[in-house]
């Protein structure tokens, strides 16, 4: 046997290796860090290293660079572009310092499939966790996802049969490419944590048998700006229909708290409560939620609470999304619940919002009748209920060691430098 095979025998044996792990945002950093917690039970001999956020890090990721801890705080394109370059530069540097095992990247497919592209060119195996939406939207990118990565670990039960829909409608160059539906991740994270009974309580105490109204305004700070004021909106126009509710903002952060404090003084809606950082109890106690558009609908169906979905993509944007529309989309649905049903089932106003009075309509429409309650809860159950079991770090850590284990990784090396291939 010659020294390569004994060391690729005993690397199956060690469930080790060198594994470069790469988030872009806070959401990817929470699913990451529940990953490697995962691995310290099945690859105990693991080294994870890579881009990392604040979770990542109290786990004792070694660093190479943070973008997760800057995505929120950027603003304006020439930001973006310039946190991606450094980042390249950075991943550059540590693969030529130390060639990983395998490359593990979680969602933000704008710079992850760049890095794709790269670790494959190299012969490094890659595993893309959090599969791009392309059957929404940017169908274009199959070609590469199909081509670059080696495993496509899936959080969407219809993906793993579309990905592999498109792997056999033509050969992309990349024979062991295999998608596959691991769960969604957010589920862990949900089981962890519980309702407090005192703040339920409280929340209906202050609610005085009033409909209790949460306001989900999202956890990025343009989001925030954007779809905060809009949710006030509609709270006011519930009022002034005769509607009396009691509205609950709920704040993902004690940093973010005096920039939810600042709009809500701008709008004047002083009657509103902001609770920081426990969705658990505020979404126990509510009766509607107003949340703005993404995975955060998933966290308010988790407990079967009747929303409305709202998201404003900017004027900016309007026309040419109305031109192009076509082109662009291929879903008729954009939020998740409607998307994951395959069918309306909750209210959704977006990627645009234009009549805030049409929204308020809808809410109190939802407040009221008992009918529409009762079956949007037992639609989101149906959904919900499949879901929710699943165990995606598990999963994903049995991709990695299987990555590791295939003798000479799952495709050649490029002859290209490491510097040309970054640049």
């Amino acid at each position: 046997m010659t020294g390569d095979a004994t060391a690729a025998t005993d690397l199956r044996g060690s469930a080790g290796g060198r594994i470069f792990i790469s988030v872009c945002e806070a959401s990817a950093d929470v699913h990451a860090a529940a990953l490697v917690r995962a691995a310290r039970e099945q690859l105990p001999r693991a080294v994870f290293y890579g881009l990392t956020g604040p979770r990542l890090r109290a786990l004792g990721v070694e660093t190479v660079y943070d973008f997760a801890s800057h995505a929120a705080m950027l603003s304006g394109v020439l930001g973006v572009l310039g946190r991606a370059y450094a980042a390249l530069r950075a991943v550059e540097r540590s693969w030529r310092a130390q060639r990983p095992d395998v490359v593990v990247l979680l969602d933000s497919p704008e710079l992850h499939l760049k890095f794709a592209r790269r670790a494959r060119a190299l012969g490094i195996p890659v595993l893309y966790y959090i599969a791009p939406q392309t059957w929404a939207s940017r169908a274009y990118r199959n070609r590469q996802i199909v081509r670059d990565i080696d495993r496509l670990a899936c959080i969407l039960p219809f993906e793993e049969g579309y990905f592999a829909g498109i792997k056999g409608s033509r050969d992309q160059g990349n024979e062991g490419f295999r998608a596959e539906f691991v769960g969604h991740p957010l589920f862990e994270t949900l089981r962890q944590e519980h309702p407090d009974a005192a703040t339920v309580a409280g929340l209906r105490t202050q609610a005085a048998g009033r409909p209790l109204v949460a306001l989900l305004p999202g956890s990025r700070g343009h989001v925030i700006d954007t779809m905060l004021p809009l949710q006030l909106a509609v709270v006011r126009r519930l009022r002034a229909a005769g509607q009396d509710v009691h509205a609950v903002i709920s704040c993902v952060s004690a940093e973010q708290r005096e920039r939810i404090e600042g709009l809500r003084a701008a709008d004047g809606e002083g009657k509103v409560d902001i609770l920081v950082a426990d969705n658990a109890s505020l979404l126990t106690a509510a009766d509607l939620v107003l949340v703005a558009s993404g995975t955060a609908t998933l966290h308010v169906a988790y407990y079967r609470r009747p929303m409305v979905v709202m998201y404003d993509a900017g004027r900016l944007v309007y026309w040419p999304y109305r031109l192009l529309r076509r082109w662009l989309l291929t879903t008729p649905h954009l939020s998740l619940m409607n998307i994951l049903a395959g069918a309306r089932i909750v209210p959704e106003f977006m990627p645009f919002v234009r009549d805030v009075d049409e929204i308020a309509g809808v809410a109190r429409q939802l407040l009221t009748d008992t009918t529409w309650r009762a079956l949007m809860t037992r639609q989101l159950d149906e959904i919900v209920r499949p879901l929710e079991q699943g165990t995606a770090s598990a999963r994903v850590c049995e991709l990695i060691e299987e990555l590791i284990a295939a003798p000479g990784g799952e495709h050649a090396a490029s002859s290209q430098p490491v510097g040309r291939l970054l640049a």
